[in-house]
């Protein structure tokens, strides 16, 4: 007869509880350090050095963005360089 074995489950889910936590304190930790905390005519200064490469640039430059969309512009930049 074949039986039935439950395991370990109280371990299971305290390991699971463990990693969800961890990724919620790596979350927050990764959306704190990638804000911008530049001061506002450190804003003005990147955006008038900008200027001589397009408006648009300048005007990007100048606005608060999430660190997603920074992120993003980013990697489109270095992937352009590497071309």
């Amino acid at each position: 007869m074949a039986t039935i074995s439950q395991g370990n489950s109280g371990g299971n889910t305290a390991v699971i509880i463990l990693s969800i936590i961890i990724i919620a304190i790596v979350a927050v930790a990764a959306v704190y350090l990638m804000q911008d905390h530049r001061s506002a005519s450190q804003r003005v200064g990147d955006a008038v050095t900008a200027i001589p490469q397009g408006p648009t640039k300048a005007i990007n430059k100048l606005g608060d963005q999430p660190p997603a969309v920074n992120l993003k512009d980013n990697v489109k930049d270095a992937a352009k360089k590497a071309n």
